[in-house]
């Protein structure tokens, strides 16, 4: 869904909610809800419905603060109406993406994307989580481990924009390259 979560006008609009929060500290609960947008967003029904420009922007106003007072903070529906009286609705997803990206870095976060041939125990995650915080320069990491047998074995990991690849399969097709030279 987002295309371009680094968009200009998407960074602008994420930036000034993210600061907003921040501000009234209310940071989570912004996060919270504008996940659950996210999630009724990539509905075609929904995001036909929030994105037409066939559908009068009071029109969507009003169904947004009847579908979502309430449900989420005040300062979530406020940023909808905004984004709706902007005609933005089709950057929401962007903008969304792009929130969160602003938050992890305004709180020194980066995300670690493990994939491994076999499970780690609790041990072995702390000590790569440790390493990869290292490698990142202190920054706290969020683990998202995937289990891939078909890796056969060792890990593969995406740390922000590198790759890391020391995976058994790997090693084997460089062995094979490497045996038909």
């Amino acid at each position: 869904m987002a295309t371009n979560p680094s968009d200009p006008v998407a960074r602008m609009y994420a930036v000034a909610l993210y600061e907003t929060a921040r501000e009234r500290g209310v940071i989570g609960e912004v996060q919270q809800g504008l996940k659950a947008i996210f999630e009724a967003y990539s509905d075609k029904t929904f995001r036909d419905f929030f994105t037409s420009p066939r559908v009068p922007r009071l029109v969507k106003m009003n169904a947004m603060d009847a579908a979502l007072g309430g449900k989420v903070c005040a300062e979530v529906v406020n940023f909808v109406k905004v984004v709706i009286q902007k005609g933005r609705e089709p950057q929401f997803d962007n903008i969304v993406e792009s929130f969160e990206m602003y938050r992890d870095q305004a709180e020194n976060r980066i995300h670690a994307f493990v994939e491994s041939g076999s499970e780690f125990n609790e041990a072995e995650l702390g000590e790569l989580k440790k390493q990869l915080s290292a490698a990142s320069g202190g920054k706290d990491v969020v683990m998202h481990v995937a289990n891939k047998p078909e890796l056969l074995g060792g890990a593969r990991v995406r740390l922000g924009d590198k790759l890391i690849d020391n995976t058994l399969r790997t090693r084997l097709s460089h062995l094979a390259m490497a045996l038909e030279k």
